[in-house]
């Protein structure tokens, strides 16, 4: 069997690492990464050619996606299916032009119609034989399109645990109180966010006394590390330890994450965290008035409630107040509650037991 996969940023990569492996008898094409590519995928180009947020920063990448659109045209008749992953700006076309190329379209992880655009649900429904979400509500969110939206739990529910004992951690950070610096996974997020959360830290810094960590990947450790040089801030990739974003921040203090599945990881971590969102003002103009959620933080629309603050759009002085003024203990008394209401432990096997069905049927 032969399935591509589209797949346009880390945490999906991740997902289909813990699900996909072990499918020896598929084999797997698509957007990939190293890990995909290490677990056997054939690449046909790397997301992070195409990766960006928001509007504005995306139309340089047009001629590029115009390009792959073509290549993956090309491949859809001799596929038996396709996995499409979030990313609805460029999934979306994407499963209009192959539709009526391939044997079975699955929609794996929901994009946010219920945040804005809702009308790509009416599309994503017609369009997909199967639609896997990893959050609760949006399978009675789809009920009103009259697409039964499979849920059997948020694969964050099994991954999102260190792996490694708090002494080797505290051993290769060489201090023992610090905090955490999630600030994105996507090129246009470690420029766009560079400047002014430098700026928050090296205020937090001057209150709290605590260094930071910034787990990344390697792409982005030359432009992290210069951009803190002279402030007591390391910067760790999977090359100085395994799993660096689950392991250091498990045992940091608090942390400061851009808005993404990074904040909900924090939050099954167990970890107090103030989340910040910042893009170019256009993208930000058009998002605002577009948007129907009141919350940017994943963990505040599941449990509906203020639990997290958000930081959306202000500057970097906010971010410090806030972060000074956490409220750790109401945080952590919500995430046993957030745990149970993505599902509890065991999802990515119940996940790949879907799939295994699914692909067969």
């Amino acid at each position: 069997m032969k399935v591509f996969v589209s797949v346009v940023e880390r945490s999906a990569s991740n997902y289909l690492q813990a699900i996909f492996k072990g499918f020896d008898s598929v084999e797997f094409f698509g957007l990939t990464d190293e890990n995909l590519e290490a677990l056997g995928f054939k690449s046909i180009a790397r997301y992070e050619d195409i990766s960006v947020v928001g509007i504005w920063e995306a139309i340089p990448k047009i001629p590029r996606v115009l390009r792959l659109y073509s290549k993956i045209e090309s491949l859809a008749r001799d596929m038996d299916a396709f996995i499409l992953c979030d990313a609805p700006a460029f999934n979306i076309p994407l499963l209009k032009r192959i539709r009526d190329k391939v044997k079975k379209v699955i929609y794996f992880i929901s994009p946010q119609v219920w945040a804005w655009k809702e009308s790509r649900a009416e599309v994503i429904s017609k369009l997909t034989d199967y639609l896997v979400v990893i959050l609760p509500f949006e399978v009675e969110f789809y009920k009103k399109y009259g697409k039964e939206a499979l849920f059997v739990g948020h694969p964050l529910t099994d991954l999102a645990k260190p792996t490694l004992p708090e002494e080797k951690v505290k051993g290769l950070v060489e201090w023992e109180d610090y905090l955490v610096i999630l600030p994105g996974s996507r090129w246009s997020e470690i420029k766009n966010h560079g400047e002014y959360i430098k700026r928050a830290y090296k205020a937090l810094y001057e209150k709290t006394k605590l260094p930071a960590v910034i787990p990344t990947f390697e792409p982005f450790r030359r432009k992290l590390e210069q951009l803190f040089k002279g402030l007591p801030v390391k910067v760790f990739t999977p090359l100085d330890l395994e799993k660096p974003n689950y392991n250091l921040s498990f045992y940091a203090k608090f942390g400061l994450v851009a808005s993404g599945t990074a904040e909900l990881e924090l939050s099954l971590l167990e970890v107090p965290h103030v989340v910040f969102y910042r893009v170019n003002p256009i993208t930000y103009w058009v998002g605002k008035r577009l948007a129907k959620v009141s919350h940017i933080a994943l963990t505040n629309l599941i449990l509906k409630e203020d639990v997290i603050p958000e930081v959306v759009q202000r500057p970097w002085q906010e971010l410090v107040s806030v972060a000074l003024n956490i409220d750790a203990q109401r945080q952590k008394e919500a995430f046993a509650r957030l745990k149970a209401e993505l599902g509890g432990e065991g999802s990515i096997n119940r996940l790949r037991a879907l799939f295994k069905k699914l692909l067969s049927s």
